[in-house]
């Protein structure tokens, strides 16, 4: 992997000017041990002086996870280059390994298709997807780009087919959330929890059903699920905070966000299999 900046100031140190540029300690620690600092293509140290006009690149190679395991299962890939990718995740897949997936999981996915594609970088995960919501995931390919665009604004939008009809047709919702206790999976709304923000808009109403597209503002485990529940209109198919389990009706269907190196907007859209009228995503 390597990162490239034009410099566009005079008399700065090396290790100074990348501060500037938010890049992680840790990120920066790794090139120092592991990787290289090319200034105009020499080897240089991080206390190097810079003027305006040179070239900077970094260079750390990451190695997969030896310990992870690759299983063939078909991706959707929705995009893809040399420093990350979208995939649209399928339903009942987990996003990493745990002991009951060990490799049926995305991570383990899209090693596979490393391995047959001679790509030798690593996967990281930016948006994680609970196992039974489908759509849009982003996996860097390098801790660079995950810190990155984890430091940059992303817009996520999600459709719910929730039962019931809500009375106000859009609104924001603005509930804490925290764990139900420590050792399970589940969510509450707790005055001690953290800040969540779930903003909605009804899309259609049918069948004592209405689908709505939803926005998050936070990104807190369960929050769109739960959020829903807690005013009393449950996801169709959410058995831990519904009443019946089956096909989980939540889907991540559009990400925007900055590509940190290219430096161009990426906007990414896809309706779910089970609702495929036309959308305008800007509603919210």
């Amino acid at each position: 992997m390597i990162i490239k900046y034009i410099v566009e100031e005079d008399n700065i140190l090396i290790k100074e000017y990348l501060k500037s540029k938010k890049l992680s300690s840790n990120f920066l620690k790794k090139v120092k041990l592991y990787g290289e600092f090319r200034l105009n293509q020499q080897l240089v140290k991080n206390y190097h002086p810079l003027k305006k006009g040179d070239i900077l690149e970094l260079l750390l190679e990451e190695e997969l996870n030896q310990e992870v395991q690759a299983k063939k299962i078909d991706l959707n890939i929705l995009y893809e280059d040399e420093w990350l990718m979208v995939i649209s995740k399928p339903r009942d897949l987990a996003c990493q390994p745990t002991r009951k997936h060990l490799s049926d999981n995305v991570i383990s996915a899209i090693k596979y298709y490393f391995l047959e594609n001679n790509i030798t970088s690593n996967i990281h995960i930016v948006n994680r997807l609970d196992y039974s919501t489908t759509g849009l995931m982003i996996i860097a390919k390098c801790g660079f780009i995950h810190n990155a665009l984890k430091q940059k604004q992303m817009t996520r939008k999600y459709i719910a087919l929730v039962e019931g009809y809500l009375n106000d047709k859009k609104g924001i919702i603005d509930l804490p959330i925290g764990r139900d206790n420590e050792i399970s999976i589940k969510r509450k709304i707790s005055e001690k929890g953290k800040n969540a923000i779930t903003e909605y808009v009804v899309l259609e109403e049918s069948d004592n059903t209405s689908y709505l597209l939803l926005k998050l503002h936070t990104g807190r485990t369960h929050q769109i699920r739960l959020h829903l529940s807690h005013m009393g209109f449950s996801i169709v198919g959410d058995g831990l905070y519904g009443k019946e389990s089956g096909e989980l009706k939540l889907h991540c269907c559009y990400l925007e966000f900055m590509h940190p190196v290219l430096e161009k907007m990426i906007v990414l859209e896809e309706n779910p299999i089970w609702y495929q009228s036309s959308i305008n995503y800007k509603l919210i």
